[in-house]
This record gives structure tokens, sequence and C-alpha cells, in this order.
């Protein structure tokens, strides 16, 4: 290709001839014309060579600008591939090129532009991550993770998660639908970054298919353990309760003293005695926006969630009892304990289950992870 042609095919368009005032395009005859145009970037004017395409010109009133002009006036260096018809803007990236070797297998670097892409498409990073070597680095070092992972998963345990794929996919739709955005607008974000549906099932397919392989390493009699470990602690306890907070401030925003607060408490809590109906009165009274609209009830609730002296009364009352008003930083309870428990390992196991896994990947990363990369190798 002589350096004529050459520079014509950067700076005009593929396929295009220029002689003259006259273009010739796909056998097209068209009228182009020349004008002295001016380009300034940030201020500084610029003119194009002869080498980088030759000045512009003007065609059904659009302004075309020499590609390679541009671009190294940008600072970005332009080539063309002529075998495969490519013109590369700034660095030259081989899609093929693998970026990561790793024990029985390797990651290339389209594979990790499109993890990068999938990232943006998530908001979870932006184009100036993708700068990042060290950013770069754990993407790659994540992709093994989920890789080594999925691939211990059989054949039948990957056609028994694939329901558990749709669900997740349905889950980050549901996710990405928070603040105003739609699933439909999840498909608009993919395309933004060149992504398709399929590429997006692929990502939430490998990483259900790792979770599944982690889950099955951990044996249920280690969640047991842990189960009767917690129990034994307290941190099962449950309680069903009903409360009425009187508040150190009113309906209104204005300040009570603690002395008016424990005394208007203490009314409450004698009109219970008396044979209130506890949910009504909580509806009229109670300051607990968590709970005023449902008479006043948490039901089987942690006990280890609230605050010591809330807690200190939900131990010790008798059930069904009235208590005194309780002091917190919240303002005055009046409180009645109406069923005490410990959670079951059913019910706990999905949480003690979230646990290990977080241990068990934990432990993969620090202690498997760095005998299984043989070669991480990102282009400067």
């Amino acid at each position: 290709m002589n350096d004529k042609f050459k520079g014509l095919v950067l700076g005009l368009s593929l396929g295009a001839l220029l002689t003259g005032s006259v273009a010739y395009a796909s056998g097209t005859q068209i009228e182009v014309f020349f004008r002295d145009l001016k380009f300034k970037f940030d201020g500084i004017e610029k003119a194009p060579t002869a080498d980088q395409g030759g000045p512009g010109f003007i065609h059904n009133g659009t302004t075309y600008v020499p590609l390679r002009f541009v671009s190294e006036a940008l600072g970005k260096e332009v080539n063309f591939d002529e075998d495969t018809g490519t013109v590369w803007v700034g660095k030259r990236i081989e899609m093929n090129h693998p970026v990561a070797l790793f024990k029985d297998g390797q990651i290339t670097q389209g594979e990790l532009q499109t993890r990068m892409a999938l990232d943006r498409a998530f908001g979870y990073a932006s184009e100036e991550h993708a700068e990042s070597h060290e950013y770069q680095q754990y993407l790659l070092e994540e992709m093994i993770v989920q890789r080594v992972l999925s691939s211990r998963l059989d054949e039948a345990g990957k056609t028994a998660a694939a329901a558990d794929v749709e669900k997740e996919i349905a889950f980050f739709q549901t996710e990405f639908a928070s603040s105003s955005r739609t699933a439909a607008d999840l498909n608009t974000r993919l395309a933004e970054q060149g992504l398709s549906e399929k590429d997006f099932h692929a990502f939430v397919e490998q990483l259900v298919f790792a979770r599944k392989a982690l889950t099955a390493s951990i044996p249920e009699e280690k969640l047991k353990a842990s189960y009767d470990e917690r129990a034994a602690s307290g941190d099962l306890h449950i309680a069903t309760v009903r409360h009425i907070l009187i508040g150190f401030e009113d309906a209104q925003g204005k300040e009570r003293t603690k002395e008016e607060a424990k005394a208007k408490a203490q009314q409450i809590a004698n009109k219970l005695r008396s044979g209130a109906n506890f949910a009504e009165l909580a509806k009229q009274e109670s300051e607990d926006p968590g709970s005023k609209d449902n008479g006043g009830l948490y039901k089987d609730a942690p006990i280890n969630q609230w605050v010591e002296p809330f807690k200190k009364a939900t131990k010790e009352l008798s059930l069904d009892a009235i208590s005194d008003p309780v002091e917190t930083t919240f303002g005055y309870h009046i409180i009645r304990v109406e069923s005490r428990g410990v959670l079951s390992f059913e019910q706990e196991k999905e949480t003690l289950l979230a646990e290990a896994l977080g241990d068990a990947y934990s432990n993969f990363i620090s202690k498997e992870l760095p005998g299984l990369i043989q070669k991480i190798d990102l282009p400067e």
C-alpha cells in the first residue's frame, strides 16, 4: 500500500479514493468542497499534514476531518492492519493475547475486556478503572477464582442449578431497577458497552456455579457446630414484644425533659395495667415509627439487636407483664414480652451458610489461589 492511499484510508474512510474535488466511494460519485479549515485543540491551533490525510472537506453539510490528524493531535497513535482491515487508535490490544495463565486454563485480553465492560454496565467501575493495572489484576484474580470453582461443579450440579441462574438474573434486574431504573435500562446499558444478554447470562451462570461448588465443600456438620456455638452464647434468642415509646421530643419536635417523658410513660403503663388494649394504645401514643402502626409489635425479633436496657428488660420481664418505664437513648419504653424462643437450625441455616461461604471464599483466595496462578501479563 503506497503512503498516499494509506493516509487516505486512515484519514477519510475505508475504501474511499479522493482525487481533486470529487470522491469515489463504493462506486458512487459524490461532490465535496474543500475549505481552508482551522483546527484548535484546547485552544492550540494545529494543521493536518499530507501524511495525516490532508485537509478536511465538506459533504452534504457535514465536515469530515482526517482520523490520523485528530488522533495524533490528541496524543493517540494510529495504525492500520491491512490483513484484518482494522484501524487502531491508541494502544493496539490483541484480544486473543493471554493476560493470565493458571493451572488448567487461561484468560485472554478479550475476556478481561468483557468483564470490565460488565462492571461498567452495572455501575461498579468507571472508564478510569480500565487504565489501572491494580484494578485489572484484581478482576483477573476474581475471574480465575470463579472459573476454577465453577469447573468443580459436575454436569448434574450445573443442570440442577439452572433455576438458580434464572433467579439470580431476576435479582440483578431487580437491583438494577432501583433508583427509577428498569430491567430494560440494564439491556440498554449492556448494549452501550458492546455486550449481549448472552454475555450477561454467562457471567451470572459462572457466579452461580462457583457458589454451588463452594457450598458443596461445606459439610452440614460444620454448620451445626456453628449453630450450637451461637445458640449457647445467646445470639439466637428471639422474643415477641410490644412496646410504646415516649421520646424526648413530641410529635411536633418540641423537646421534653426526662421527667416529662417518664411521667407520660408511667401514665400509659398505668392504663395498660388497668386493662387498656396495648395495640390500640400503641397506635395512639407510641413515637416509634418502626412499630407504631403495627400496634407496637416486634415479632420473633433477635434480642441482641436491641440496645442494652431494652434487651435486659426483654430477657428478664415475666411473660405478659407490663414493665415500668425503661430508659434508653430513644426515650422511655413500656414493654410487654409475649413470647421467647431460640431460632431453630433450619431458620438460621441460610445465615450460617452465608457466613461459612464467606470464610471458604477468603480461605480459597489466601491459601489456594496463589498456587494456581502461573502468570499475569497485562499489556503496558
